[in-house]
């Protein structure tokens, strides 16, 4: 990752004072108006998002290419984390200390990263520094040399991390998760990989992986700022004229999660531990699905937000918890619904049996209409301020292309969440949120934790390795 952050308050305070204007209607509105913007396929099969908004002096870049985790081959877990964390570390003529040190000298940011399904390259520069920004940006894309000094560097500072991360029991929790879940699937492993798998990778890996999924057919890119449309258009066509395409299909390399029947229960062993951290999940939905926005209210009264139900009961009534939550993490093709929580040792079954309590008697009873009508307000009033900054409009328009939401999702979002309906609401929870099928997993002491949770469905004990 490189960025210049001394850079960053002098945009920051742009954004202060001119921010709120962005938009043409106000928070909490049914609708609201984007600035105009235009979606154009290069020659080279690149997609490219404009939006002009000359509300600052900023121009940002935001990539996002269809090559992230799930495109790791087998036995080679942390391939796309790795080429991600060097796009940046050597491109074109210049070595990782100039690419720092020209992004810097122009106040902005530059920075690459990978997630499970998407690599995203993002630079943010003063109007004035398009094409400064513009060169960089395009460079670390399309043109990254990978210097063997800085593959090394970069792999022994992820084999560092990776290691670090036994110590933290929560991001243990979590990296547990995704094969005790989903098994084989491409989208199981975490993103940084394992320490095995890093370990072996090479310089080749890296170069093949970027050829292969860093090509122009795979990704969108935003712009949105103080720009002319069609001068966005011409100089991006220069920047990329030597970018060449795959000529390959994109495709999911994944199928939908099935539901298995029954509770299973995973203990990750960490003896030492004085409190568990719990984790309890099932397949869900991909991001696209219809019943995106009722998911999303039954989600905030379940545990999307801190007065939701299983912060009041958990955290506040019974004192079983600093934190507790419920997400949906939503991919192109697949989805999983989580709950996120830790407690003493000697508490994990009051918290587990809780928790399953709340789950169940909001999907047996459903929410009361003040919990209804508190979630779309939150929603509503939340969305248009993730909307202010032309990073964050960048984000959005990439992420509605990127899942193939319609067209008008943006200025359409309060609108769909105020239509959100009690009968609504009832039936995701009876069809997607899951109770009986939920597959359980602690990090904690095995001895205690096989006792404590003995009667919640057949019982496996993990070591770390």
């Amino acid at each position: 990752m490189t960025s210049a952050r001394k850079g960053r308050p002098m945009f920051r305070r742009l954004l202060l004072a001119a921010g709120a204007a962005l938009l043409a209607a106000p928070a909490g509105a049914a609708a609201f108006r984007l600035p105009p913007h235009t979606k154009t396929t290069l020659e080279n099969g690149l997609t490219v998002i404009v939006m002009p908004t000359r509300r600052l002096p900023l121009v940002d870049f935001r990539l996002v290419a269809r090559a992230g985790a799930v495109n790791d081959p087998a036995g080679k877990e942390g391939l796309a984390g790795l080429t991600a964390e060097l796009l940046t570390q050597g491109a074109g003529t210049r070595d990782a200390r100039q690419i720092a040190e020209d992004i810097a000298f122009v106040g902005g940011t530059l920075d690459a990263s990978a997630a499970t399904e998407q690599v995203v390259v993002t630079c943010e520069v003063l109007r004035k520094d398009f094409a400064a920004g513009l060169e960089l940006f395009s460079d670390v894309i399309a043109r990254p040399t990978f210097p063997e000094a800085e593959f090394k560097r970069k792999q022994s500072e992820t084999l560092g991390a990776i290691a670090a991360q036994k110590d933290d029991p929560g991001t243990v929790a979590n990296n547990e998760l995704g094969p005790f879940l989903m098994g084989e699937s491409p989208l199981a492993h975490p993103v940084i990989g394992y320490a095995k798998t890093v370990g072996a990778l090479t310089r080749d890996d890296v170069v093949a992986f970027h050829k292969r999924f860093l090509v122009p057919d795979r990704c969108i890119l935003a712009v949105v700022g103080d720009v002319d449309a069609k001068a966005v258009l011409a100089a991006l066509r220069r920047a990329f004229a030597d970018w060449k395409p795959s000529g390959e299909e994109p495709a999911d390399s994944y199928a939908p999660l099935p539901r298995d029947g029954g509770r299973q229960v995973l203990i990750v062993s960490k003896p030492e531990v004085t409190q568990s951290q719990i984790r309890l999940a099932c397949g869900g939905v991909p991001r696209n699905h219809p019943d995106y926005f009722a998911i999303t209210v039954a989600n905030t009264i379940l545990g999307g937000g801190f007065t939701s139900r299983l912060v009041n009961e958990i955290r506040v009534n019974q004192g079983l918890t600093y934190g507790v939550s419920s997400r949906w993490g939503m991919h192109r093709n697949a989805g999983t619904f989580t709950i996120s929580t830790f407690t003493r040792n000697e508490k994990l079954r009051k918290a587990v049996d809780a928790t399953l309590g709340v789950v169940k008697q909001l999907v047996d009873e459903g929410p009361t209409e003040p919990e209804l009508a508190k979630a779309r307000r939150y929603l509503t009033g939340l969305y248009p301020l993730g909307l202010q900054a032309p990073d964050a409009l960048a984000t959005q328009l990439a992420t509605v292309e990127f899942y193939g939401l319609p067209s008008d999702y943006i200025e359409t979002y309060t609108g769909r969440i105020e239509a959100v309906t009690m009968a609504d609401v009832k039936r995701v929870l009876k069809e997607r949120f899951c109770t009986d099928d939920l597959k359980l997993l602690v990090v904690s002491n095995p001895k205690t934790a096989q006792e404590s949770l003995a009667g919640l469905g057949p019982i496996k004990v993990k070591e770390m390795e």
